[in-house]
């Protein structure tokens, strides 16, 4: 048996041929002839001095040592695509399709997204806009910014911050029918953000009643549309702490209650078996400190006791 191992160009012919057990098929795969397969293999078994088929007219068989050489062949060939991969991986520049609810992109990341590609021009954000938490599939590189409790099973989910809830509406509304009790929400239209969600059920519990009173009802589509109803004097809606920050600040929209802290709040979701997770890393703390800038401060509680 040779000291030096046998040049690496005759092991994918070798590989191919034992794991296909077929000299045609393996040259088919390969792209070559199937006499290059042959010759290949005849050179690998000389410089071996085993033989590593057995030959039975077109067909084969591996011997003994043709076992244990396929195994060997098929970890370095893998070892060596799987380096490539990464290699070329590196030199790519990362594409990942980020998922949100319209309000998250309108409120927290649109805004700056400019500072994010300006800081990592490496990595190429694909904003998709969704209500859905059924986003994370296909071939793409995804990453998600999902509300709830950080329980999604096969995912790896990171904290983006604590959340507040609270009753919004426009100051008009707010002046015209101001909210004091619960009691007070009978003269108001309550704007639902999902009409297969009971967000004023769980507004509810908050406010420790059974129900909440109101005058009538508007299902929307999404938060986003839900706060834009709000501003444009449609009613009260739900307003999660720190997404409402920006709108609070501007004067669009006043809390007609003290916050009520949220058990949920939004979290960064992702692929545990993501081929880049340095990027994922880079992307939260990113995010992250988006949520932690609008959080800094709390707004005046609203009139509510």
């Amino acid at each position: 048996m040779p000291r030096r191992p046998p040049p690496l160009q005759w092991l994918p012919a070798f590989e191919a041929a034992a794991r296909l057990m077929n000299f045609t098929r393996a040259a088919e795969e390969l792209h070559i002839t199937t006499s290059a397969v042959s010759q290949q293999i005849r050179q690998l078994e000389a410089y071996l001095n085993h033989p590593l088929f057995v030959r039975q007219g077109r067909r084969v068989a591996l011997t003994v040592e043709g076992c244990a050489y396929a195994e060997l062949a098929s970890e370095v060939l893998a070892h060596y695509r799987r380096g490539h991969e990464q290699l070329m991986a590196r030199r790519a520049r990362s594409v990942i399709h980020l998922s949100m609810t319209p309000l998250v992109a309108h409120e927290v990341v649109l805004p700056v997204l400019a500072d994010f590609q300006a800081a990592h021009p490496d990595i190429e954000l694909r904003i998709e806009s969704s209500m859905s938490l059924n986003t994370l599939r296909g071939p793409h590189r995804w990453a998600a910014i999902r509300y709830g409790d950080g329980r999604w099973p096969g995912l790896t989910s990171q904290s983006l911050g604590g959340s507040s809830a609270t009753l919004v509406a426009s100051p008009a509304v707010a002046e015209r029918h101001p909210v004091r009790t619960v009691q007070d929400l009978a003269q108001h239209t309550l704007i639902h953000q999902r009409a297969d969600v009971s967000d004023w059920g769980l507004a509810a519990r908050l406010l420790g009643v059974d129900e909440v009173p109101r005058r009538a009802d508007l299902l929307l589509d999404s938060n986003l549309s839900a706060l834009r109803a709000a501003e444009q004097g449609l009613g009260v809606a739900i307003g999660v702490w720190p997404l409402i920050r920006p709108a609070l600040d501007e004067g669009r929209l006043v809390a007609l209650w003290p916050m009520l802290p949220l058990e949920t709040g939004d979290h960064f979701v992702h692929r545990k078996d993501d081929p880049r997770p340095q990027d994922m890393a880079v992307l939260y703390r990113w995010l992250r400190a988006q949520f932690a800038r609008l959080a800094q401060s709390r707004p005046a509680d609203g009139d509510g006791p």
